[in-house]
């Protein structure tokens, strides 16, 4: 009667089993990208006895056993996280991580962060591999490396050159009246300048020009313009600038050559009118800008890691990779979120976000464990229950055992 107990026992240690999946499911609810699992069994045959009838064999089970415990890669709820080097995978795939060994991983958890030399790195200290943009441009041929943020690099300045403002003059107003329009300009060193362009109406339809530079008279060409009865700038003609040459001696040896003012934009629309309307500015730009140093990041759909520096430039580091595999559920989970290549899951595919049925990257953000809580409680309920049936077994055999030895 051995085998009684035995089928019974292996009740017992497939409850268990399933507790033990159930329970750690539970209590990774909320570990980041957690994918839960789920246990199935297999009967198991001792021997065949014989042949009932023709046909049926006459077979005695010898319990259950384990047949696969499954994870569930399903999409986990994204939440935002406020850290910008957090990340989350909108779809298929894996971070592609390498620990201090070169050894490479495997990741749905973004929950990344910059270690002391600026690398993206996860929570265990693994680097997250992408391609690395040489000059703020990802080459299509880039190979795989880790990705790194400049912390504390300098980006050097760069000289305005070129300077529009878009604005209207009061054709209202008398003979003799100034306007001032300002914009703020950068020298070599990436020092800041206010240049004023002042406004005089002469006659109607006709103003004269005078630039300044930080207060200092700056020479202009042209310096008279003419308007047509619709308000529109006619002299100078399309496509002329304003050419202001700076003092150079005023620039505390940095250097700031001259400064073209558009007049026009670049299909002819006059950027100056002169209409019945309150005088005043709507909009400047220029091409300059000073030093600036990393202030923040950016992640984009695609992957694409953009630093933001303090002087409001942008420059892409680098694009994050996904591995994609023929078989998750054949990945080997090594601890610490990260997975690794195995038997059953194929070489990976490794590519960029959003492509060849890769998933979307949305930064700030983390993807959260996809366990059903209420699900699980079910699931523990049906294990304990099994767990006590297949103990009632084991008591009913032993009393069985009990009474055939006191007949004996």
């Amino acid at each position: 009667m051995s085998f009684l107990f035995s089928t019974a026992l292996s009740g017992l240690r497939a409850s268990s089993d399933a507790l033990s999946v159930t329970g750690n499911n539970i209590a990774n609810a909320n570990t980041t990208a957690f994918k839960s699992q789920t246990i199935n069994f297999a009967d198991v045959i001792l021997n065949t006895l014989g042949v009932n009838g023709a046909n049926a064999a006459l077979q005695l089970g010898n319990g259950v056993t384990v047949a696969s415990i499954n994870k569930d890669f399903s999409q986990g709820n994204i939440d935002d996280s406020g850290s910008v080097t957090s990340m989350a995978i909108h779809g298929n795939g894996f971070f592609v991580v390498k620990d201090a060994d070169g050894r490479q991983n495997y990741t749905r958890a973004g929950d990344f962060i910059l270690d002391k030399d600026g690398f993206l790195v996860t929570s265990n200290g693994q680097r997250v591999q992408g391609y690395a943009a040489v000059d703020g441009i990802i080459p299509p041929d880039a190979a795989l490396s880790a990705l790194q943020v400049p912390i504390g690099t300098t980006v050097n300045p760069k000289v305005t050159t070129e300077a529009t403002m878009r604005m209207n003059l009061n054709a209202g107003d008398a003979v003799g009246t100034d306007f001032t329009a300002s914009v703020q300009v950068y020298d070599s060193l990436g020092g800041g300048h206010t240049l004023n362009l002042v406004y005089t109406k002469t006659a109607d339809l006709t103003y004269t020009v005078k630039a300044t530079l930080d207060g200092t008279d700056a020479p202009l060409t042209p310096t008279d313009l003419t308007f047509d009865s619709d308000g529109k700038l006619t002299s100078p003609a399309s496509p002329t600038q304003l050419v202001i040459s700076p003092d150079q001696t005023m620039l505390g040896g940095a250097t700031l050559p001259t400064i073209n003012v558009n007049l026009y934009q670049p299909d002819g629309t006059t950027n100056i009118t002169n209409l019945t309307a309150a005088s005043g500015v709507s909009s400047t730009s220029q091409d300059g800008f000073a030093a600036g140093t990393v202030s923040g990041l950016l992640t984009d759909k695609t992957g694409v890691l953009t630093a933001v520096f303090s002087n409001g430039q942008t420059r892409p580091l680098g694009q994050l990779a996904l591995a994609t595999f023929n078989s998750q559920d054949g990945l080997k989970a090594e601890g610490g979120n990260l997975y690794g290549e195995w038997i059953g899951s194929g070489p990976p595919s490794i590519g960029k976000p959003g492509a060849a049925g890769r998933g979307e990257i949305a930064g700030q953000a983390l993807e959260q464990s996809n366990v059903d809580i209420a699900k699980e409680f079910t699931n523990l309920i049906i294990a304990q229950r099994s767990y006590q049936a297949n103990s009632r077994v084991i008591t009913t055999f032993n009393q069985a055992l009990q009474d055939l030895l006191q007949v004996i």
